[in-house]
């Protein structure tokens, strides 16, 4: 059999990479699938090298993605916490283009005379896969959520773009453990509705996601782990290397740091709020430094667009903070299991990224998560027992970053204990995950003695 992994993989960002990866292992890991092929990303030779280019020299197998993404094109790095009206425009224009070429794409998919009249070879291609494949498997994340910002209605339409193709198809689709909600915005709740009820398979990372879907569809969505946390971790001689070359030791006391840009959706006053957050990462860095800490703050995602780039914000953040030896910035471009290796080397992590968080929680780095983007970061902690050590990016404040901090370091020993006891569950949850995957196509016998495949 064979499966495909959507939506589009992204190198440049270190938890997308590891899900995507992991949803490849896992898929291979059930001995269904002869072939499996993961999205490519990019619509240029040099776009697709910076996204994608470590997962094909990593040897995995890809396929060209179909649409592309509305802010595709250069921007600015001054953009990065609010788009102009020009920017914003743009990418409206693309959207609405994209959305009649590929809802008239799926209408005609079944159709491999009428997809080679209207589209490229390329587009072909990935529709001749697409009805050659068993399964779709949207890897795990938390991008299935709205804030009731203008453009939510068509981002809805892209993330599950894939999906509809699929079962334009009627091919099985399998959504990975991702977190969900809040559905706010024209459109939005029906077309989550819509398309996942016609699911074979869907799980939630966190129960926060898994009670707003279940709450959207009227039936219990079952929780089962991020695919980050099965992430097994690079070379820890890489790691001590990288640590050397920013005049770190495995022996220092070392608090590790992701932040990133944030448009905060939905406020009215998103540029005040972008600075309290730095003000209180910066709060939290000189608090730590004084505790005898060293600082690294590390690139979690580097694009593919500016604001989701976590270099402006560090560039945005070290210019508050006075030049300080004990403060250094990685700037490195790792792959995401060589970057969880680094991360296993700190004392305490602080991250915005939460894929940094899981990266860090699974090497038993005690970890304080600044949640952002849906239910993530609030039910991934919730489901750890580390409710204290959470707080939503519009409510972080520099004296509440640095109660955490005390908490986690004078109860070190402890707080390693409380990760070490949940981490049994990985095996158990992926081992669910594949056993419901070969359920899907388990044998039957039938009164007549012959064997039918579901």
């Amino acid at each position: 059999m064979k499966a495909i992994i959507v939506p589009a993989i992204t190198d440049m960002n270190k938890g997308d990479q590891a899900l995507v990866w992991e949803s490849y292992r896992l898929v291979k890991d059930t001995g269904l699938y002869s072939s499996v092929f993961i999205l490519n990303s990019g619509n240029t030779e040099e776009e697709r090298e910076k996204l994608s280019g470590q997962t094909r020299r990593r040897g995995y197998p890809v396929l060209e993605n179909i649409l592309k993404h509305p802010r595709r094109g250069r921007h600015k790095n001054e953009e990065h916490i609010q788009e102009s009206k020009l920017e914003l425009a743009k990418q409206i224009k693309n959207a609405g283009l994209d959305f009649l070429s590929t809802r008239f794409l799926i209408l005609i998919a079944n159709s491999p005379f009428l997809v080679k009249i209207f589209y490229n070879k390329r587009v072909q291609k990935t529709v001749s896969e697409f009805r050659n494949s068993d399964t779709v498997f949207v890897k795990g994340g938390g991008f299935i959520h709205a804030y009731g910002e203008r453009t939510a209605p068509y981002l809805m339409w892209y993330f599950l773009f894939y999906v509809r193709l699929a079962k334009r198809m009627d091919k099985k689709v399998v959504f990975l453990p991702n977190s969900y909600g809040p559905f706010k915005g024209l459109t939005v709740g029906s077309q989550v509705k819509n398309v996942f009820n016609k699911l074979d398979l869907v799980y939630a990372r966190e129960k926060v996601s898994a009670d707003a879907m279940s709450q959207l569809l009227g039936k219990n969505i079952p929780v089962e782990m991020d695919l980050g946390f099965f992430l097994q971790k690079g070379s820890e001689e890489k790691a001590i290397e990288l640590l050397n070359k920013y005049n770190l030791s495995p022996n220092n006391k070392i608090v590790g740091i992701t932040v990133r840009p944030w448009r905060f959706p939905g406020k009215e006053n998103p540029s005040e709020l972008y600075e309290k957050y730095l003000n209180s990462v910066r709060d939290l860095i000189d608090y730590s430094v004084k505790k005898g800490y060293k600082v690294a703050l590390c690139n979690q995602s580097i694009g593919p667009n500016s604001h989701e780039d976590d270099r402006n914000a560090i560039k945005d953040l070290l210019k508050k903070i006075d030049k300080n030896d004990n403060v250094v910035w990685i700037n490195e471009n790792l792959d995401c299991d060589d970057l969880k290796a680094l991360y296993s080397f700190f004392s305490i992590f602080v991250g915005t990224r939460f894929h940094s968080v899981i990266f860090s929680l699974t090497s038993l780095v005690p970890s304080i998560a600044i949640g952002y983007g849906g239910n993530k970061a609030k039910g991934i902690m919730g489901d750890f027992n580390f409710d204290e050590f959470v707080v939503q990016i519009e409510d972080v404040t520099g004296k509440g970053l640095m109660k955490m901090f005390d908490e986690i370091s004078d109860n070190y020993d402890l707080n390693k204990k409380k990760i070490n006891d949940y981490l049994y569950k990985l095996d158990v949850s992926r081992n669910k995950i594949m056993s419901d995957i070969k359920g899907l196509y388990q044998q039957v016998h039938i009164p007549n003695n012959k064997i039918t495949i579901k």
